[in-house]
């Protein structure tokens, strides 16, 4: 080897040494459900979804909430959050706050367009919209609509811990060469390893080992998954419940009626009619499911335990599911 390039190889692996290992560090791999469909049917389509999700990034470090001091709404938990296609790796050293500022990032993602499925023009095809533009034509402002394709924005990941590396690995943009972050370890594997599981529904998995290492509050919106023996999931859908330590009746009527039923099921129960006859209808189906779950295991053990299970029952046989009330119920 030329003189030249070994001193270059040595220079890479002394700034690549592996005494930057580290212990006990979480891993998390999620990717969009149905993305590769979205990019053959409908690529514009599909390019708005990357969009939505780009949004939620472009949040972090800007004081958008009033809220700041509540968790969830912060991202300082993500310490690298590394897109590639339509998945994204995160690194974080603070688990706690990472399952509830994850969460917070998946449920606005959700969020985004959910309105859309709440109400849909088109109950058949929900992710049909109108989309609206004003233009000037001739000095006159004259307002423009278009047809368009909104899909849910919905990840399915799972998260690893146990030791994780971050390199910087030279890279080319546009031409020329930078670095780029690079992230790999046991939990890098285990996180893939769970999202590879193939579950139905946007649903995030993780080991037990890993829930037992979290405080009480974030232990509120991870539970045993309904559908894996051994293995916890987080769920995202209940990360709003989160708000306050201190729950009284009106606040908690006001989480069921808006959180739960108007901003979560209805928008899950329109997707799940309208593609129960596709091979599909199991993301949408474990879907109603999970928001089902957030709420019985948020409120389990509590005095609002009986009221929010009632709750339950009662918005899903107003969405039309009371034949399933056994089955989604725990």
């Amino acid at each position: 080897m030329p003189w030249e390039i070994n001193e270059i190889v040595v220079a890479f692996r002394a700034n690549q040494s592996l005494e930057t290992m580290a212990k006990n560090k979480l891993c998390c791999y999620i990717d969009i459900l149905g993305f590769s469909n979205f990019v053959k049917e409908d690529p514009r389509g599909a390019i708005y979804l990357m969009q939505n999700y780009q949004v939620q990034i472009d949040l972090i470090n800007q004081s958008t909430h009033e809220m700041d001091y509540f968790t969830p709404y912060r991202r300082d938990s993500f310490k690298y959050l590394i897109p590639f296609s339509d998945s994204i790796f995160f690194y974080s050293e603070t688990p706690s706050d990472f399952i509830m500022q994850l969460s917070d990032f998946v449920n606005g993602s959700f969020a985004f367009t959910s309105h859309a499925f709440t109400n849909p023009e088109d109950k058949l095809h929900p992710e049909n919209v109108t989309e609206k533009s004003i233009e000037l034509v001739d000095g006159k402002a004259i307002t423009l609509e278009h047809s368009a394709k909104w899909y849910p924005l919905l990840f399915r990941g799972g998260i690893g811990y146990g030791d994780a590396h971050v390199h910087q690995l030279n890279a080319i943009h546009d031409g020329k060469k930078q670095t780029t972050p690079f992230i790999f370890g046991n939990s890098v594997v285990e996180a893939v390893k769970y999202e590879q599981l193939g579950v139905k529904g946007p649903r995030i998995l993780c080991s037990k080992d890993f829930y037992e290492t979290l405080n009480s509050k974030a232990k509120l919106i991870v539970h045993p998954a309904f559908d894996i023996g051994g293995l916890y999931e987080v769920n995202w859908t209940a990360v709003h419940y989160l708000m306050t330590d201190d729950l009284n009746d009106g606040f908690v009527d006001k989480l069921l009626l808006n959180d739960f039923y108007l901003n979560q099921l209805v928008a899950a129960a329109n997707l799940w009619r309208a593609y129960n006859h596709l091979s599909i209808a199991g993301h949408y189906y474990n879907f109603l499911k999970l928001i089902v779950r957030g709420v019985q295991h948020f409120f389990h053990g509590t005095s609002y335990c009986e009221k929010s299970n009632d709750a339950i029952i009662s918005y899903l046989k107003k969405e039309g599911l009371g034949d399933k009330i056994h089955d989604l119920m725990i």
